[in-house]
This record gives structure tokens, C-alpha cells and sequence, in this order.
């Protein structure tokens, strides 16, 4: 509980220093495009993870259940976006998790990469260093993720135990933040129709 309340209040600290942490400042080891900080006050959410390629599955995930209007609105969120590679990684499973039929199964596994409240990378590490190298957080799934650092990466940690770093730059919405991220926070099983 202690640790929840120190990230709630790294993020309010987070929320006034624009994300300086996560944008241009040269710190951050990814080549990837960004909106810059002047679009934080006009793309949504919705808007900034259909504008990255590399984020397109969960983005039409996210279209065709519904998603992108809650991501439209003016709730704050974190978005864990997993990237593209993170369901090649799954192989058959991720192909069919990622498949229109199966969008149920794959909204659910995303509801556990859904965070309240507008996170920083900055707020993410201040708050892992001030709890003695881990902080975790309820996700709207209902689970926790725990946030440590190993070797210079912010790894999330799901409450199954699947483990993903935080893999290049946030970007900035008007109403939240999407970080992408290299892997999966929840273990995708086949939908039971896919299994044969």
C-alpha cells in the first residue's frame, strides 16, 4: 500500500513537470517517432497509439471493441502498449489472439496494461528508487504490476509473472500516456476455439 501511495504521489509530481523524462532530451535509446510535447494538449490517447505502426495490433484491438472511445475521453490513463513483435513473439497464439474473432480475449489480456492516472518514466524511477527497487500498481484489469529496474530498463512485472521492459520513448496524449513496451503483462492462452 506504501508503495502505491508513493507512485500516486511521484505521479502528481510527474504530471507537473511536462514529460521532459520521455521526450527528446537525449537520455532515452530509441530511434522511434514521438509527438511532440505541443501534441500533448490535443491527441488523445487513441490518437497517439493509431499514429505508431509499430503499435498497430492493439490499436485495432482496441478500435474495433470499443477501447478507443474510453481513450478518446477525458479520463487519464497509462497505456502499456505492447508492441507489434511482443504477439509475433507468442507465434500461434498471438496470431490468433490478434485475430478479429478473438478481439474478447485479447481486450481482456489489455485491460491488465491499463494504468490510472498519467505515468512518467521519470515518476516510474523516482518512485523505484524511494521504495527500495520495486513499486507496484493496481491495474484496471484489477491486478498489480510491479515496476523495477534492472540494468539501466524499467521492467514491468505482470501478477503472473510475465515480464516485459518498457522499450523506447513515452508518448504524450492529451489525456494520459502510452508506453510502449516489448512484451505481454499477462500469459495470452489460445482462445479455446483455437485449440484443435
Amino acid at each position: 500500500m506504501k508503495a502505491t501511495k508513493m507512485l500516486a504521489a511521484a505521479t502528481l509530481v510527474g504530471l507537473m513537470v511536462p514529460l521532459a523524462a520521455c521526450s527528446g532530451n537525449g537520455e532515452e535509446t530509441s530511434d522511434k517517432a514521438s509527438p511532440t510535447l505541443a501534441d500533448k494538449t490535443t491527441r488523445t490517447l487513441a490518437s497517439v497509439i493509431a499514429g505508431q505502426s509499430e503499435l498497430s495490433q492493439v490499436s485495432d484491438a482496441m478500435a474495433e471493441a470499443g477501447l478507443a472511445g474510453v481513450f478518446d475521453g477525458p479520463g487519464s490513463y497509462t497505456v502499456l502498449v505492447p508492441e507489434n513483435s511482443a504477439f509475433e513473439a507468442l507465434g500461434k497464439t498471438g496470431k490468433t489472439l490478434t485475430d478479429a474473432a478473438h478481439r474478447p480475449e485479447l481486450v481482456a489480456v489489455l485491460r491488465d496494461h491499463i494504468l490510472p492516472g498519467a505515468l512518467t518514466t521519470a515518476a516510474i524511477e523516482t518512485a523505484i528508487a524511494e521504495n527500495n527497487g520495486s513499486v507496484e500498481m493496481r491495474t484496471m484489469g484489477g491486478n498489480t504490476v510491479t515496476f523495477t529496474q534492472e540494468d539501466g530498463k524499467i521492467v514491468v512485472t505482470g501478477a503472473d509473472g510475465s515480464r516485459t521492459t518498457l522499450d523506447g520513448q513515452a508518448i504524450a496524449a492529451s489525456n494520459g500516456v502510452a508506453m510502449p513496451i516489448s512484451g505481454l503483462l499477462k500469459k495470452a492462452a489460445p482462445p479455446a476455439t483455437a485449440q484443435q
